[in-house]
């Protein structure tokens, strides 16, 4: 969160140390670096998580069972905050476990290349998921991209809970838009699984949501790193039941996009494309 420093900054011009600082000419030092501290502060204490990759507020606890790092801990929550255009760039968050998420990478996963991983992926020998690796990497040029602040942001507070590499699980989420346009919401759920399983508790409230006029843009996923597991390591591309949910879930409140993010790539995949993958209800193409 960031601090509000105005109150403490008000008084500083009269703090004796910096009234008392004097070189060459008298007092001419001394209130230049006043001067520059009182900028830098007011600065600061205007600024707002907007202009940074950070959740402006703590979450609001739906619902969270056992500890946080115990497998099967299930925590569901929201956030929401002012839309921005740093959570649509790909600013990294700035805070500690997004860089220890970077520095796991660097030391645990030695494919990063997001359609090579695709392309390598066996895909347990399963023909239909074999074809939903290949229509993402074929798509690469226009549904991947680097992740973004907000993808990053939300697998940072899964890594928070579970180091990734040590024992890889997914979190889900659903980001909402205000019916004004001008407010985000997200829900997040995880039970600290390689999977999520039932997705009610994150539908149920968004389908109240968007009864009240706020549009669904986006389902968001995690495919975490299994390095010397090809069939699972970073693929950007949804399992038949992703591919399901995703359907079932444009069809009944109107979502606009499905995310699969690995913290460093991201699929993007709009709405219109979703009758193209292989599903449980989708027969393999010919």
């Amino acid at each position: 969160m960031i601090l509000n420093l105005r109150r403490g900054i008000d008084g500083m011009p009269g703090r004796p140390e910096l009234s008392a600082m004097k070189t060459g000419r008298p007092g001419h030092r001394g209130l230049s670096i006043a001067a520059v501290v009182l900028a830098f502060a007011f600065n600061f204490a205007n600024a707002s998580a907007a202009d940074f990759c950070a959740l402006p507020a703590s979450p609001r606890i739906i619902a969270s069972e056992g500890l946080s790092s115990a497998k099967g801990s299930r925590l569901i929550q929201a956030w929401e905050f002012p839309d921005a255009p740093i959570y649509w760039s790909a600013a990294d968050p700035a805070d500690s476990v997004f860089q220890a998420f970077k520095a796991g990478v660097t030391q645990h996963v030695p494919i990063t290349d997001p359609v090579r991983l695709l392309r390598s992926s066996p895909a347990w020998n399963n023909p239909r998921l074999q074809q939903n690796n290949a229509l993402v990497a074929d798509r690469a040029d226009d549904w991947i991209r680097p992740a973004g602040c907000l993808e990053k942001l939300l697998l940072a507070n899964q890594h928070g809970r579970v180091d990734l590499f040590e024992r890889p699980t997914e979190f889900a989420a659903l980001v909402l838009r205000s019916p004004e346009g001008d407010r985000l919401r997200v829900y997040y759920l995880t039970i600290n699984e390689d999977g999520i399983g039932r997705m009610s508790p994150l539908t149920e409230p968004a389908a109240v949501d968007v009864k009240a006029g706020w549009r669904l843009e986006i389902a968001l996923h995690n495919h975490s790193f299994h390095p010397g597991q090809p069939s699972l390591d970073g693929v950007l591309a949804p399992s038949e039941a992703d591919a399901q949910f995703a359907v079932n879930l444009a069809a009944d409140a109107g979502l606009r996009a499905a995310w699969i993010t690995n913290g460093l790539h991201t699929s993007r995949i709009p709405a219109q494309a979703f009758g193209l993958f292989v599903s449980p209800a989708a027969p393999i193409a010919k």
